[in-house]
């Protein structure tokens, strides 16, 4: 959520499908909550059995049904999904990139970012508490085409998971050094065990995250997690 918020969301819609009561990230949430930065939502009811139209896309579908209409653009993303900027890591990256890439393209209504995954077995040490900090190599290029978007929910006839079902205007790519989908997967494809060589064959380090990973330590042993302090702290 803060990484989320250091990158330019004003607010985060989380739709939390846990299958036991113990994953409920509702009370992990709370303050963010109470402060107005989270609207969170029991989306268990669509949990399980699992699918992506029953629980994924119908969240995607009832925030914009719900929310739409509070917002100029919306984007649909994954807890393990981190859009990122390879040239920009100042505060509120993402509303430069949109701001760029909707201007030059003013009829898109929607602008997807392309998937890096990023690999292997993770860092296993209690001093890194950020994911992004214990995941340091990715794919050369992106992945797959399974892009994510950011799109004007207004336009938007019906939700889906990559690329949404326009009513009007059309979709445009974010160049990967503008804006792309750092995809943490982590060692997923190795069954959860350790790096093999097919690993780290597919991959290559990717370093690029560690200023923003420097900034959000310091917000956190300060216990000042705001969009006030990260201004203050990145310019002062």
């Amino acid at each position: 959520m803060y990484y989320l918020r250091y990158a330019g969301f004003q607010h985060v819609y989380v739709y939390d499908a846990y299958v036991m009561k113990s994953e409920s990230q509702a009370q992990a949430l709370k303050s963010l909550i109470d402060e107005g930065f989270v609207t969170y939502t029991d989306w268990s009811h669509r949990a399980y059995p699992y699918s992506i139209s029953g629980t994924q896309v119908s969240a995607y579908q009832d925030c914009i049904t719900r929310f739409g209409r509070d917002s100029l653009w919306q984007a649909a993303i994954d807890i393990d999904e981190y859009p990122f900027s390879p040239k920009d890591n100042q505060p509120f990256f993402v509303q430069r990139a949109v701001k760029e890439l909707s201007k030059s393209h003013p009829a898109a209504s929607e602008l997807t970012m392309q998937n890096y995954l990023f690999l292997g077995k993770p860092l296993d040490d209690n001093k890194r508490p950020m994911l992004m900090d214990r995941i340091w190599r990715r794919t050369h290029g992106p992945a797959n085409p399974l892009v994510k978007p950011i799109y004007r929910p207004l336009k938007v006839r019906h939700a889906n998971v990559h690329h949404n079902h326009l009513a009007h205007g059309h979709t445009v790519n974010f160049a990967v050094d503008l804006l792309r989908m750092n995809h943490y997967w982590g060692a997923r494809l190795q069954n959860w065990g350790d790096d093999t060589p097919e690993i780290i064959e597919k991959t290559q380090p990717d370093n690029l995250m560690k200023p923003i990973v420097k900034i959000l330590q310091d917000c956190a042993s300060q216990c000042v997690p705001s969009s006030d302090y990260l201004y203050r702290k990145q310019w002062n």
